[in-house]
């Protein structure tokens, strides 16, 4: 819980920050540029899965068994040395084919100027995410909420000085972030600076990729799913339309971070405390809690989400709402596999693989099918199904290998109950002077729907509140 709350203002500020700059960015970019910058951070997601192996997963699975202090520095130092290296010789091959890379991923080979920009910064972010992540897995909470803040506050300073004083649009955009994580990623290097050494162990290398190195394949399955929606609009569509589905994604995203909150401080206290009876059962009830919370805001942000989205752009991105409430269920479905962990516990990253590239095959097959028919909406529905579809088997598998007592009656009781309040508010014709006074009841009904089924224990929610203030968020 007080990991949860920390993690949780951290990735409230820095993304609360970002969302901030909605309005920032639907006045001063057109819906085909802010496709352009989706892109643009599609490509820079898709270097930091890849490049380095997911060398971060090998580091957070082997750092709690190292014997000693000394045997923890060797994995974050060969970790480190080994993406410094990775990054480097990515930027190296991929410079020269920059042309190449705008003609893919930007339609244009005229847009190589960004490419290029978009190739030098993932590289640096990649770096950054790793020096960000040891951070986690050294369970310093603290201190990773200041670096994501350092990198968040550094990056929109650095964006708009380049947007508006600069005039670089889309560049000015990801060169700001590129400075955020310099800033971000120097910080981070300074508060660990006891783990990294000029050292670099090979065995140790060849220990965490045995374990990451089947995970590439797996990350790639989760990018595709996440990201194959706006590939296909590209390709089926518009830019301009990856525009629209990028504003209704950045409104359904405020879900992650409830979910992002969580998912940052379970995953490091579950492999650090696995061998632990007590462990299981916890998790059932972080998860019962979690899908508690996550129902209440999914309901919210799906009912509200035209309103939001008229506050936050202009009329040229009102459409981009109508996905949001089939994208807020799409991310929590593909962040809670952290309720799963026997799969990474078991050092089953094969599996994981198999599983994440299967829907990942499923979701591209779905949005094919589905865009030319519907459109974004179409798109937005293959995420969903497909992300369920994945939770499903990752839960089932992971049961077998590490059982987590799961009160899976309640569960689906809720969530039946509240996808059909959900549907109600969204299908009814409600009178539009009315229509906020009614979206409001019903949120407050799936807050008594929630609690009536023992999601949230109200006084385990004032008891956590108790050790919270006690322990004044002292990592």
């Amino acid at each position: 819980m007080r990991d949860t709350a920390i993690y949780g203002a951290a990735s409230l500020v820095v993304r609360g920050l970002s969302l901030l700059l909605l309005p920032f960015y639907t006045r001063v970019l057109s819906a085909e540029e802010y496709g352009l910058l989706d892109l643009a951070t599609i490509a820079i997601t898709l270097v930091v899965l890849t490049v380095a192996l997911e060398i971060s997963q090998g580091v957070a699975r082997m750092f709690h068994e190292a014997a000693d202090h000394d045997g923890q520095a060797a994995y974050a130092s060969t970790a480190l040395w080994f993406s410094i290296g990775a990054y480097g010789l990515f930027v190296i091959i991929a410079l020269p084919l920059a042309p190449q890379v705008a003609a893919i991923a930007f339609e244009s080979e005229a847009r190589a100027d960004l490419a290029r920009i978009v190739i030098v910064s993932a590289a640096i972010s990649g770096v950054f995410n790793l020096l960000l992540s040891q951070l986690r897995w050294r369970l310093q909470p603290m201190a990773y909420g200041a670096g994501s803040l350092i990198f968040a506050l550094v990056s929109i300073g650095a964006t708009l000085a380049l947007v508006l004083g600069a005039g670089l649009g889309v560049a000015g955009v990801v060169l700001g972030q590129l400075t955020g994580a310099v800033a971000g990623g120097a910080f981070c290097f300074i508060v660990a600076r006891d783990l990294y050494r000029l050292r670099f162990d090979g065995a140790r290398l060849r220990e965490m990729l045995r374990f990451s190195l089947p995970l590439v394949p797996s990350s790639i399955g989760v990018f595709v799913t996440l990201y194959i929606d706006r590939i296909a609009i590209k390709e089926l569509m518009t830019v301009a339309d990856v525009g629209l589905f990028a504003i209704g994604f950045r409104v359904a995203s405020m879900v992650s971070l409830l979910a992002l909150a969580v998912q940052m401080a379970v995953t490091p206290l579950v492999y650090a405390q696995h061998r632990d009876p007590g462990t299981p059962a916890a998790v059932g009830r972080v998860f019962a809690a979690f899908l508690g919370f996550a129902l209440i805001v999914a309901v919210g942000l799906a009912l509200f989400a035209r309103e939001i989205v008229m506050v936050v752009s202009t009329p040229d991105f009102y459409a981009g709402a109508a996905v949001v409430p089939l994208l807020v269920p799409a991310l929590l479905l593909s962040a809670m596999y952290v309720f799963a962990p026997g799969l990474g516990i078991a050092k089953r990253s094969g599996t994981q693989a198999l599983i994440t590239l299967a829907g990942a095959v499923l979701n591209t097959i779905l949005n094919f099918l589905m865009i030319p028919v519907w459109g974004i909406v179409g798109a937005a529905g293959a995420t969903l199904i497909s992300a369920a579809l994945v939770f499903a088997a990752y839960m089932t598998v992971s049961q077998r290998l590490w059982f987590v007592p799961h009160a899976w009656g309640r569960l689906a009781a809720a969530t039946a109950a509240v996808a059909a309040i959900g549907l109600v508010g969204l299908l009814l014709p409600l009178p539009s002077g009315l229509a906020i006074l009614v979206k409001l009841g019903l949120v407050l009904v799936t807050i008594g729907v929630v609690v009536q089924l023992r999601l949230i224990d109200l006084r385990d929610v004032r008891a956590a509140l108790g050790r919270l203030r006690e322990s004044r968020f002292v990592p």
